[in-house]
């Protein structure tokens, strides 16, 4: 009796072996589909927009003010194997670079100031609400007039618009850490750095990441807004001149690469997102999984 009743023996390792494999597999082909599914969108998307684009220049707008997708790109080409593009493009880039990460740098530095001391943000909030309030655009002309007309205004406008991108953010991840793991390290004897360093700090890492990539496309605003009031070179020069001689065309095609490099840098962020944050659960995987 004992005998028939006794529990079944365990699955041989191999059989679980070949089960996990088979599991792993099933995983990645959906995430494979998943990918490619996105990319199928996005092309097809794009394409769309750009037929919608070729097909009403010329039969709903001018094609003067309106242009075509060959034309943007012939004019991109034209840019590019005359020389004229690429110092207008290294001027936007090292002026979006140094404002990201000056403006990354002191949101950073002010977060972790506001989680070691308590108070600090108590302190600081009535200040950095104002200046937050006061549009960046309106500095831009003061801001010119102080530093000149090289490239350190355009600098310092794409920190202040990054600045309060990355610091709202992390901000949030600070206060969104779970008091009850605050206390139960606190009742361990963990000191108050401890906490920052081992559960603050890092549970606000995916608030960071998204404030980074926030911050992508404001620090180009920043740069292009300090190149249109006053600058004599950079892609915003560049768009603001091709304007004022009604050359639409090339007028696009800066605007194309602005645009490129906001798409290099996310694209640059998120291969560094999926490599720090490797601990967090993919979230679409699971769905899939429960579906």
């Amino acid at each position: 009796m004992r005998t028939a009743t006794a529990a079944a023996p365990a699955a041989p390792p191999a059989r679980e072996a070949a089960l996990l494999a088979r599991a792993g597999a099933a995983v990645r082909a959906r995430g494979r589909a998943e990918r490619l599914t996105v990319a199928l969108g996005r092309a097809a998307l794009l394409a769309l927009a750009l037929g919608a684009w070729a097909w009403a220049s010329g039969r709903l707008v001018d094609r003067e003010f309106l242009s075509d997708p060959l034309a943007v790109a012939l004019a991109l080409r034209d840019l590019a194997l005359s020389g004229r593009l690429w110092p207008h493009l290294g001027q936007t880039v090292a002026e979006v670079l140094a404002g990201y990460a000056i403006g990354v740098a002191l949101g950073v530095a002010l977060t972790v100031l506001v989680a070691a001391v308590e108070a600090a943000h108590r302190v600081l909030r009535p200040f950095l609400v104002a200046f937050y309030s006061i549009p960046k655009i309106a500095l831009a002309p003061l801001i010119i007039m102080w530093f000149g007309l090289g490239a350190a205004p355009k600098v310092l406008l794409a920190a202040a618009f990054v600045f309060f991108v990355v610091f709202m953010n992390m901000v949030a991840g600070v206060y969104a850490v779970n008091p009850s793991l605050l206390a139960a390290m606190r009742v361990m004897g963990a000191s108050r750095a401890v906490v920052l360093r081992k559960v603050t700090l890092p549970s606000a890492v995916p608030y960071l990441m998204t404030g980074l990539r926030l911050a992508v496309p404001e620090a180009l605003i920043g740069a292009v807004v300090g190149e249109f009031i006053a600058a004599n070179q950079g892609l915003g020069y560049l768009v603001t001149s091709a304007a004022a001689q009604f050359n639409t065309a090339a007028t696009m095609a800066a605007i194309v690469a602005l645009l490129l490099i906001v798409v290099v840098m996310d694209a640059a962020l998120s291969l560094a997102e999926r490599r720090l944050l490797r601990w967090r659960p993919a979230v679409p995987a699971l769905s899939a999984g429960r579906a």
